[in-house]
């Protein structure tokens, strides 16, 4: 009975908190392929599928706890895992395209750095399932754990291959584009592609701390919002009106 009533909260909470970004990811994508189909246009909306579809997962997986297809929850809500880091590098080559949108940049690099991070994002399921870096079973109530290795490594790998080179691109894109207009897109853009690294970055301390409520209640209450606002801005920035 207490695990019974413990589930349904969790319920309650994902579909509270999955289900929403599901909604608005999905609208921020119909929207910029409702305007225009165009390279820029497929990656920035790409980003917003991959992050509909990281909650999508992450939903089902909970959901299919209490069907006869639990056995499938684990390798599910690790495949969402996956997508959501591999979203946030499509933010870096979107950049990219920024960079070079003058110079009619080659397809074929283009798509070596999309296969370049899915590869890369492949860590998650390398040190999730052989190394245990997420635990995810009956015996701790069906609620994600994560190891302090997967917790580090899930660091290190944001600061270097997203961090780092999205930096970089900034002040890349920023010496490329001039007027005072556009800068202020330029600049709206860049803070939310920062803002939104907060999420997969307290993500990973989340559920590698599950015992601190202070930090857990913390994060309920604010990275919800932070997510809404992060998305919202990138495609305001520039999801409106890009050619």
């Amino acid at each position: 009975m207490l695990f019974q009533n413990e589930f349904i909260v969790r319920l309650i909470v994902v579909s509270v908190f999955q289900i929403w970004p599901i909604f608005y990811s999905s609208y921020f994508a119909y929207k910029l392929l409702k305007r225009a189909k165009n390279r820029s246009t497929y990656t920035l909306s790409s980003f917003f599928i991959l992050t509909a579809l990281t909650y999508f997962l992450a939903t089902v997986s909970t959901f299919l706890v209490a069907t006869p297809l639990f056995s499938f929850t684990y390798i599910i809500y690790v495949l969402s895992i996956y997508t959501l880091i591999f979203s946030y590098s499509i933010l870096i080559n979107f950049s990219w395209l920024l960079i070079n949108l003058d110079k009619k940049a080659s397809s074929t690099k283009f798509y070596l750095r999309i296969a370049f991070y899915a590869i890369l994002s492949l860590y998650v399921l390398i040190i999730a399932i052989p190394f245990n870096g997420v635990i995810l079973n009956a015996s701790i109530g069906w609620i994600p754990q994560y190891s302090w290795f997967m917790l580090g490594f899930s660091w290190v790998f944001i600061l270097i291959f997203l961090i780092i080179p999205q930096i970089y691109f900034s002040f890349k894109i920023m010496k490329v584009y001039e007027g005072v207009v556009l800068k202020k897109r330029l600049n709206l853009f860049i803070f939310s592609v920062f803002l939104g690294f907060l999420i997969p970055i307290f993500l990973f301390v989340y559920h590698a701390m599950p015992e601190n409520v202070i930090f857990r209640t913390s994060y309920f209450l604010t990275l919800p919002g932070v997510g809404v606002v992060a998305a919202y801005l990138v495609y305001k920035g520039f999801g409106k009106e890009l050619d």
